[in-house]
């Protein structure tokens, strides 16, 4: 970018250049100062100069060119990633230029703000022209024209988008440091979320660490509108949006290794919020007995899989490890004689040798109909991050009764329990006997910290942060289907009949083995009930 100019420079130097009088930039300045208008609209609507000449003297003091005619067809990726209305409001427009390079031309280069915001998002070096702001104007009017879109330039100008408090995103020192003082704390304590929330009269940060949500530090409020603009450029968001959920992903260096970040921004009474899920792939193993699966359950587990079709299932509330457990899995299958399919809603895991896929809703890309074109595709295995609804659930069903093995998770508090959700979906219980060849029920409970576990009168340390816990692993039941589970199955059996035919086939129920992981001290009784429904003994 250029050497950062002032207003009051430009307009010394359409003076010392005969452009104007002092007396004339004096009340510009006034004028300015008070309004907080651009100075080329206060020049033109003062009389002082015409619009080109303006425009040239901007050019000439900033030492760049003016801009060719902006044609509608280069309405490009790079406008609709800063915004349109931001764009419009700002009076700059990017112009595709042979060598691939940025070239953005702009009515007011002394808007440093944008100049700013720009340099942010795209965080690479660009080129400056000047315009008039009139050929802006009829940029985006044609623009518009040409897109049938009328409704897009008469909103402009009148969004309900404040753009003026987005001058908090520019370069402050401050705004940086704290950001990145956040990422850098939350990686190193282990968090898997962090939680940016504005109230009334400060902001909260939070930490989930170990499942649990706990309060880090407040900062003042002044700074949310910065901070908030800072994680959205970051993460390639339209920082002119505030009135709308917004969804991206980064990845940013921290501590030496790459991390990426799921970023989910919601507009509030007191603002937007902003949650980041933390995917660090380097602290994440993917292996059953990292999760806590001893050697007998894995066997059993791997067992399950390794028949070449049928539906494998994991179930439990969100947070309780089910797609790091079908990862895990994956990681075993995962070999160059099979052809592997994720369909996910995100991706939380990039694994090699594996071809996945992200839902995206809003254009049409469901899980359901991203599953017909997998299919399509020869796969062996095919993942689904989650079954949500009856047309997902069936093709499901079909892949796993055309030689496909099919891995997927259900939001059911047991095992058993995801057989009545299906059911409820509109699965026939014939389907479900015949392609369903194993179910695991899930929960993560908070480990007992290694370094002060055992300790006389000693719960929680410096290791531990003085929780006393550090780590989690899985609580866990494994359904099989047996012969007589199969048959009730059939039958519409409920639930509490297909639990005990399942103790029978020797499931160990999952609040059972939270209760011999408590009496073992890898955690404690407490944890466990607060985690597991366990009935008192």
């Amino acid at each position: 970018m250029m050497q950062e100019r002032s207003v009051s420079g430009f307009l010394a130097y359409l003076v010392e250049t005969g452009r104007t009088s002092v007396e004339a930039a004096s009340r510009a300045t006034a004028i300015e100062r008070e309004s907080n208008q651009p100075i080329d609209i206060i020049l033109r609507e003062l009389g002082l100069l015409q619009e080109v000449a303006i425009a040239t003297a901007l050019a000439d003091y900033f030492q760049v060119s003016m801009a060719p005619k902006i044609e509608p067809a280069d309405a490009n990726a790079p406008l609709e990633a800063i915004g349109v209305e931001f764009a419009a409001d700002k009076a700059i427009v990017p112009r595709p230029v042979e060598d691939g390079s940025l070239v953005f031309a702009m009515a007011n280069p002394l808007d440093h703000f944008t100049l700013d915001a720009v340099d942010y998002f795209f965080e690479q070096p660009f080129r400056l022209e000047v315009v008039t702001r009139s050929a802006i104007e009829d940029y985006f009017r044609s623009r518009s024209s040409d897109t049938g879109s009328s409704q897009e330039i008469d909103d402009i100008g009148v969004t309900d988008v404040d753009l003026q408090r987005l001058q908090d995103i520019a370069r402050d020192a401050p705004v940086v440091k704290l950001v990145s003082r956040i990422i850098q704390r939350s990686v190193d304590e282990k968090a898997t979320d962090i939680h940016v929330e504005p109230g009334s009269e400060v902001m909260h940060i939070r930490f989930r660490r170990d499942g649990i949500l706990t309060a880090v530090e407040s900062v003042p409020l002044s700074l949310h509108a910065g901070v908030i603009s800072r994680l959205k450029i970051l993460a390639r968001l339209n920082i002119a949006e505030r009135r709308l959920p917004q969804d991206g992903r980064v990845r940013l260096p921290v501590r030496g290794q790459d991390i990426d970040f799921r970023l989910s921004v919601v507009p509030t009474i007191h603002g937007e919020t902003v949650v980041l899920r933390i995917l660090d792939r380097e602290t994440i193993r993917l292996d059953l007995g990292s999760l806590g699966y001893d050697q007998s359950s894995s066997d059993l587990i791997r067992d399950i899989v390794r028949r070449p079709n049928g539906m494998v299932l994991v179930t439990g509330p969100t947070g309780s490890g089910k797609t790091t457990t079908l990862y895990s899995i994956l990681a075993e299958l995962n070999s160059p004689e099979v052809k592997i399919f994720t369909v996910e809603d995100p991706v939380e895991y990039r694994l090699a040798g594996i071809t996945q896929v992200q839902i995206d809703p809003s254009i049409g890309l469901t899980f359901a109909s991203t599953l017909r074109s997998v299919l399509r595709q020869d796969p062996d295995i095919i993942l689904v991050g989650e079954i949500r609804d009856r047309e997902t659930a069936e093709i499901a069903v079909q892949a796993a009764l055309t030689g496909h093995l099919v891995l997927s998770t259900l939001h059911t508090n047991s095992a058993v329990g995801c057989f009545s959700r299906l059911r409820d979906m509109g699965v026939e219980p014939f389907l479900l006997e015949a392609t369903v060849r194993g179910v695991i029920g899930q929960r993560l409970v908070r480990r007992c910290c290694d370094e002060c576990r055992g300790l006389d009168n000693k719960f929680g340390c410096a290791a531990c942060g003085g929780t006393g816990f550090k780590g989690r692993q899985a609580a866990f039941e494994i359904l099989t289907m047996s012969q007589p589970v199969r048959a009730a199955v059939a039958a519409k059996a409920g639930t509490q009949e297909l639990e005990a035919l399942a103790k029978h086939g020797g499931m160990i129920p999952l609040a059972d083995h939270a209760r011999h992981l408590a009496e073992r001290g890898v955690t404690t009784m407490a944890e466990a009930i607060r985690v597991v429904e366990l009935e008192a003994r």
